[in-house]
């Protein structure tokens, strides 16, 4: 069965595919941007060719002084251009910072030098495991051997797995020093600071894999700290949840197999 994978491509040039609400809004902001922005670039681009092909080998340059419709009109334009931007900025941010209620789970992240930490806080249970980049001799002892679906300095040996389609609010916190928390396909960039609690939310709308990494740096292995998010079906969770309470190793394997 194919499964998506959320990562950078060769010859990258926009950003990932959105898999939650706040990484579409983002998508779309950036998408009016480059709309808005791209006729600016193209008139300043020809108005400098022009200007530089008249004055070639002109020794006189024309000045303009004190032309007050010209300065009223370069200083009203800039301002509906930022206030155009600035609106659906604002509101992409307050969507994105606003605090959901109820949400289905709630999963605590702590950085350590150099893995993270996935804390499950349940009703009655309570359970955690830690993250590390998986290293190359590893890959067949965990069966992952595919770099399609698990790619060389981002895959890990055991996923943040969360529910699709459901609100998980993240308690990012670090053990050490500081690092950030970043996974692009959500459109999520939390620092995690020592001695404090930040919140976030995210809500995976499909399945899949979805890889991120520290964007803090955080000391020598900082390169060698990804994120990986294993999105799944509510029956999916329910049963690797049952299992991973007890046996995290037989889990994944099950969830592995399911992929």
């Amino acid at each position: 069965m194919s499964i998506f994978v959320g990562k950078p491509l060769n010859w990258q040039t926009g950003l990932q595919r959105s898999a939650t609400p706040v990484m579409k809004q983002i998508n779309q902001l950036m998408s009016f941007t480059n709309v808005l922005l791209s006729p600016i670039l193209v008139f300043v681009v020809i108005a400098i060719i022009i200007l530089c092909y008249k004055n070639n080998g002109n020794t006189v340059i024309s000045q303009t002084n004190n032309n007050l419709p010209l300065e009223i009109i370069w200083t009203i334009i800039p301002i509906m251009i930022l206030s155009s931007i600035c609106e659906p900025s604002f509101k992409a941010l307050k969507y994105q910072m606003s605090q959901k209620r109820l949400p289905f789970i709630t999963v605590k992240v702590t950085a350590h030098q150099w893995y993270w930490n996935y804390e499950y806080n349940l009703i009655g249970n309570k359970f955690n495991y830690n993250s590390n980049i998986l290293k190359q001799q590893h890959r067949i002892g965990f069966k992952k051997t595919n770099l399609g679906l698990y790619p060389e300095l981002l895959a890990t040996d055991y996923e943040l797995v969360v529910p699709t389609r459901r609100v998980i609010r993240i308690l990012i916190t670090s053990d050490d020093v500081i690092h950030g928390f970043a996974v692009p396909s959500f459109g999520l960039k939390i620092d995690a600071i020592p001695g404090k609690l930040n919140d976030a939310w995210i809500k995976v709308s499909t399945p899949g894999i979805y890889y991120g990494q520290c964007s803090e740096f955080c000391g020598k292995d900082h390169a060698f700290m990804p994120i990986a998010v294993r999105g799944v079906s509510q029956e999916r969770f329910n049963n690797w949840l049952k299992v991973a309470k007890s046996d995290l190793d037989k889990a994944f394997r099950i969830m592995r197999h399911g992929s």
